[in-house]
């Protein structure tokens, strides 16, 4: 008998079922000063890209996606613009779309918006 078993053709054409997850993404951009404008007019048209602040060639921008692997592509999209030289994930979060959704436990979820 095999240690590890081969799993039956019908255990896996059965998809996996995940959750919604929402993540949540702080990123630093080094790049040229002189084209501060022209990569902050791309980077914002990028799907959950929040351009913060930016000052002497560095900008901090914050992401909002479905996965990981959409973080991952919108830091290639970010890396592959002209005059950017280094893109740098400095905060990563992420949790359920319900979790994120839904009412919070503690304080602040007892006390009405203003």
């Amino acid at each position: 008998m095999p240690i590890n078993p081969t799993p039956s053709p019908t255990a896996a054409a059965t998809p996996v079922s995940r959750t919604p997850e929402i993540h949540i993404s702080s990123l630093v951009i080094q790049h040229r000063p002189a084209q501060t404008d022209a990569i902050q007019a791309a980077a914002s048209a990028i799907d959950g890209l929040d351009w913060c602040v930016s000052e002497n060639g560095k900008a901090v921008v914050t992401l909002v996606t479905r996965s990981a692997g959409a973080v991952m592509d919108r830091i290639a999209a970010l890396n592959a613009l002209p005059g950017v030289h280094t893109v740098t994930m400095v905060y990563h979060h992420y949790e359920s779309a319900d979790a994120i959704d839904g009412p919070t436990d503690g304080p602040a979820a007892n006390h009405a918006a203003p």
